[in-house]
């Protein structure tokens, strides 16, 4: 099925036209392809096409989800399950442009970190808990320890982002 989805990527909407469910069912009718799977992918793509900064990142959570103990062959802990399916909580109740200012990268002590694109400013995504820190040249911020709820990660991105 990972053949089709990287062929059937050829009909990804561009900034002029967008293709609705209908659309892309219709072009996978003609693939030889179970139904189900045709269902699968026609939803994975309308995804993809109306959010694809949180495409991205479920992407790159798959990923680091698949380090192994020393990644970085200095004995790096393999990312945690918690903080994996945390992040994916937090996308699910995102909107696509929250993601717009950051980058993930995996931390050595199995947590995630979040760097803002634009500002000086990084987050630090633990099983439990978050940290986060921003400077500019008008003030300094961060906390330490915060309790990790999809709802306080995302207004800290929004805030420092």
């Amino acid at each position: 099925m990972q053949q089709t989805v990287t062929k059937i990527k050829t009909i990804q909407p561009t900034r002029d036209k967008s293709y609705t469910f209908a659309d892309v069912m219709t072009y996978l009718h003609g693939i030889n392809i179970s139904r189900e799977d045709k269902k699968s992918v026609g939803r994975q793509l309308i995804f993809e096409a109306e959010n694809e900064n949180k495409a991205k990142v479920l992407n790159r959570l798959e990923h680091l989800s698949t380090l192994a103990y020393d990644w970085d062959g200095y004995g790096a802990l393999p990312i945690s399950n918690v903080v994996i399916d945390n992040l994916k909580k937090t996308v699910d109740s995102s909107r696509d442009e929250d993601w717009d200012a950051w980058t993930i990268s995996p931390e050595t002590n199995g947590a995630l970190g979040l760097q803002s694109k634009y500002r000086t400013s990084s987050i630090s995504i633990g099983a439990y808990e978050f940290s986060y820190y921003s400077f500019t040249s008008e003030n300094e911020v961060g906390e330490n320890n915060i309790p990790f709820t999809a709802k306080r990660l995302l207004n800290i991105m929004r805030k420092i982002g």
